[in-house]
């Protein structure tokens, strides 16, 4: 495999962004958000077996939205197939969550919004699917991501372990990329983990955890409706309003605070972001459900200490930082793995706390 992307090439302020535009270069468009700004890193090694993509994956603690928005802008019309290699992983997509732990599988559809959160760091092994490679069970498959398959035993222990050895052997060179048969025996293998999982199974109890994510992700796909409230998040995720709450509650968050932090997030976004650059103020908070130009005022400023009038002059893009990304780039890529090593210590856990060691001499 060759490494696409390696956050340690900028610098630690730069490295969200660096992560954010060049996951959109060669992946699909979609957002990356953190609590941990100072401390983020990741990487992305990549290598192919016939129509099929192998991306391995290992960062810290970060969330990726697939946002309508960004389907608009590009989509691949693939299945991604996660497995989880460390750390813990939560996903939802069209009302689907789970919450996986190493070896568990699961997928989404990069057709339909879908968020994906990881509270500290992880590692993962994606294998991109176009859809339509898998034939007639394509609809299927697509009605079933964000599901959880356990990866203790029996058939999705054994797909991981094949899809592991394959990207090894793509990295070392001992599989060849245009071995057609053996990007058949994945598709095959992909479409049988499948076959057994019903649809119409009678839904099992939902963790707190898979609640929240899901919730999450309701919201993400309906910031731009300005009448969206907890009452209506509520009926989406099939619970009471009361529940709702407490789900919140047992993480610190109230529902309303975090509605309104996603649109303001999402507003700050766009006030920096040089594509809408000619748009009003007003249309931008319009577009996240903040219709009231006096109100979003206040709730920005309260936020961020300043007008959005004010951010947006004082936060442009400088030229300086666009240039360290386009140094970043002119990087020769790296073999797989990374010759500092990978991001965790001998027992599995992450080395510093959440940071991967820097390279030799860096």
């Amino acid at each position: 495999m060759t490494l696409l992307i390696d956050t340690n090439a900028v610098p630690a302020p730069h490295r969200v962004e660096f992560w954010a535009k060049s996951s959109c270069d060669a992946y699909h468009p979609l957002h990356i958000g953190t609590d941990a700004t100072d401390r983020f890193w990741a990487r992305m090694w990549a290598d192919r077996l016939g129509p099929i993509g192998f991306y391995r994956i290992a960062a810290g603690p970060n969330t990726m939205r697939r946002t309508p928005r960004d389907i608009s802008a590009g989509d691949p019309e693939c299945l991604h197939v996660q497995i989880v290699l460390r750390g813990r992983l939560h996903g939802a997509q069209q009302h689907r969550a789970s919450v996986l732990a190493p070896g568990d599988i699961t997928s989404y559809d990069t057709s339909y919004p879908a968020i994906f959160r990881a509270d500290g760091p992880f590692d993962l092994l994606v294998i991109r699917l176009p859809k339509a490679t898998l034939g007639k069970h394509a609809e299927k498959v697509s009605r079933l991501t964000a599901v959880r398959i356990p990866g203790e035993a029996g058939l999705p222990r054994l797909a991981a372990r094949f899809c592991s050895e394959a990207a090894a052997g793509l990295a070392d060179g001992s599989i060849g990329r245009d071995d057609t048969g053996l990007a058949e025996h994945v598709i095959d293998l992909v479409r049988r983990l499948y076959v057994d999982l019903d649809a119409s199974r009678p839904p099992r109890p939902r963790s707190t955890a898979e609640l929240l994510i899901h919730a999450q992700a309701y919201v993400e796909a309906k910031l731009s409706d300005p009448n969206l409230n907890p009452e209506e998040l509520a009926r989406a995720c099939f619970i009471s309003t009361r529940y709702l709450h407490r789900v919140f509650e047992t993480e610190g968050l109230s529902v309303c605070d975090f509605i309104r932090s996603a649109r303001l997030e999402r507003c700050r976004r766009d006030l920096i972001d040089p594509a809408f650059a000619d748009q009003p103020i007003s249309a931008i908070a319009g577009r996240w459900g903040l219709s009231s130009p006096p109100h979003f005022s206040r709730l920005f400023r309260k936020a961020y200490g300043c007008s959005p009038r004010q951010f947006r002059r004082s936060a442009a893009p400088a030229a300086d930082a666009d240039a360290v990304l386009a140094r970043a780039w002119a990087r020769p890529p790296a073999s797989w793995p990374l010759d500092g090593g990978e991001p965790w210590g001998p027992e599995g856990t992450p080395v510093d706390g959440c940071r991967p060691p820097a390279r030799p001499g860096a």
